[in-house]
């Protein structure tokens, strides 16, 4: 069975595939040193994918999301 989430904005439901975790890095040149003072950025970012009944996958931030069904249980019947 499947992990349903909901979209807390849009109330859409959606099946739960997986998360993702990624770092990135990027730099350019500065505008006085050039490559030798490269302006850099860099930072991680916690996503999650989910596909629609038309099986469109979909790419979320976590806190925008929260899980109603575990394998055809609702959330609040499930003992912890």
């Amino acid at each position: 069975m499947a992990t349903i989430v909901k979209h807390k904005k849009t109330n859409k439901k959606y099946i739960f595939l997986g998360v993702g975790y990624a770092a990135y890095k990027a730099s350019r040149p500065s505008f006085f040193g050039g490559n030798l003072l490269p302006k850099e950025e860099e930072g991680t970012m916690k996503i999650v994918s989910v596909c629609d009944q038309e099986g469109n996958i979909l790419w979320f931030d976590p806190e925008h999301l929260q899980v109603t069904k575990v394998d055809g249980v609702e959330i609040n019947q499930v003992s912890v």
